[in-house]
């Protein structure tokens, strides 16, 4: 895997930390949307986009990017009946993409939702929730990461705003993400017929590692 080792130009930083962005908000949208026709050749570009961005070698990006457009239809009507199947019946995965689920009993789940939620708000973040996912969902946790990335994207590259914004995410993903999503991971893998969801589940513990340890680069180099 392909580490940040702190790029030689400018242009080089922007494009990771934009691929940031674009990884976070695939990932997100891969569980918070059916993988329909049209979701599948968005993310067929978006996957290609990335792998052009940096170099790496996650299953799930080079699947997407060389998903052939003839049998594609086929395709995403098989996806989608294992989209329903994993999250949408309940009847798969033992426990629903919620943090909550993972890190609390359900007397606890109202009170740690609303622990995140206080965490968006700090950020000046809130979500217009589409298909009434919680806070603590998965997508919606992912779907932060990508705003944050793209504000530090977007924030000048030596200011003290970046550092103060990279020391966000890794408090988000040491905290709210990364003690819980292995094992989320673990039992989607072992559930899922699909590969591209076990490619999925494969990926998310791996790049949240590791962009952790990029993150802190970029504090270390900031102090």
């Amino acid at each position: 895997m392909t580490m940040y080792t702190e790029p030689e130009t400018h242009q080089a930083r922007q494009e990771w930390l934009y691929s940031r962005v674009m990884t976070y908000r695939l990932l997100s949208e891969m569980l918070e949307r059916k993988p329909t026709l049209s979701k599948l050749i968005e993310w067929k570009k978006e996957a290609s986009k990335i792998n052009r961005l940096f170099t790496n070698d996650y299953a799930l990006l080079h699947t997407l990017e060389n998903t052939m457009l003839n049998d594609i239809m086929q395709y995403a009507r098989q996806e989608c009946a294992e989209y329903s199947q994993l999250f949408e019946q309940g009847q798969h995965v033992s426990y629903p993409p919620q943090a909550s689920y993972y890190l609390t009993n359900e007397q606890g789940r109202t009170a740690y939702e609303a622990v995140v939620n206080a965490v968006y708000a700090r950020a000046g973040i809130a979500f217009k929730k589409m298909d009434h996912e919680t806070d603590d969902h998965i997508g919606i946790e992912l779907e932060f990461m990508a705003l944050l990335a793209e504000r530090s994207a977007e924030t000048d590259m030596h200011s003290s705003s970046r550092k103060m914004i990279a020391q966000m995410q890794i408090e988000f993903l040491e905290h709210y993400l990364i003690p819980w999503v292995p094992s989320f991971c673990a039992e989607l893998g072992k559930t899922t017929c699909s590969p591209l969801y076990r490619e999925w589940a494969q990926m998310l513990p791996t790049y949240l590692q590791h962009d952790v340890q990029e993150l802190q680069q970029i504090v270390n180099r900031l102090t």
